[in-house]
C-alpha cells in the first residue's frame, strides 16, 4: 500500500477540517433532524473523524508546536473564504487578526 507523505497528510487533515465547518454551517440551513442536516452533520462528522486520524499521524513526523498553528491558521483562512462566498462580512479587524495570525505561523515556522 502506497503511504501518503506527511506535507500531504497536513493538507488532507487542513481540508477535512475546514469542510468539516463548512458542513456544519450548511446543516444550519437545514431544519433538525431533517435529511439534509443529518446528511450534512454525518459528512461533517465523518470529516471530523478522517481529520483527528490524519493529525495523529501528521504529529508523527512534526512537532505539535509547529504543526497546531499552522493547520490551524489554514482552516480559519479556508473558512473566512468560504464565508466570504456566502455573503458573510468580514470587517478590517477580522482581516488584521487573520493577517496577524499568518505573520505568528510564519515567525513560529521560521
Amino acid at each position: 500500500m502506497p503511504t501518503i507523505s506527511p506535507p500531504w497528510l497536513v493538507a488532507i487533515g487542513i481540508v477535512a477540517t475546514a469542510l468539516a465547518q463548512i458542513l456544519l454551517k450548511q446543516s444550519s440551513f437545514q431544519e433538525v433532524l431533517s435529511s439534509g442536516w443529518l446528511l450534512f452533520v454525518g459528512i461533517a462528522g465523518a470529516s471530523y473523524a478522517l481529520s483527528f486520524l490524519l493529525y495523529t499521524l501528521i504529529l508523527k513526523t512534526y512537532p505539535l508546536n509547529k504543526v497546531y498553528p499552522a493547520m490551524t491558521v489554514a482552516q480559519i483562512a479556508i473558512v473566512t473564504v468560504y464565508g466570504l462566498m456566502i455573503g458573510e462580512v468580514v470587517d478590517a479587524r477580522h482581516a488584521v487578526g487573520l493577517l496577524l495570525a499568518v505573520v505568528a505561523v510564519y515567525l513560529i515556522l521560521g
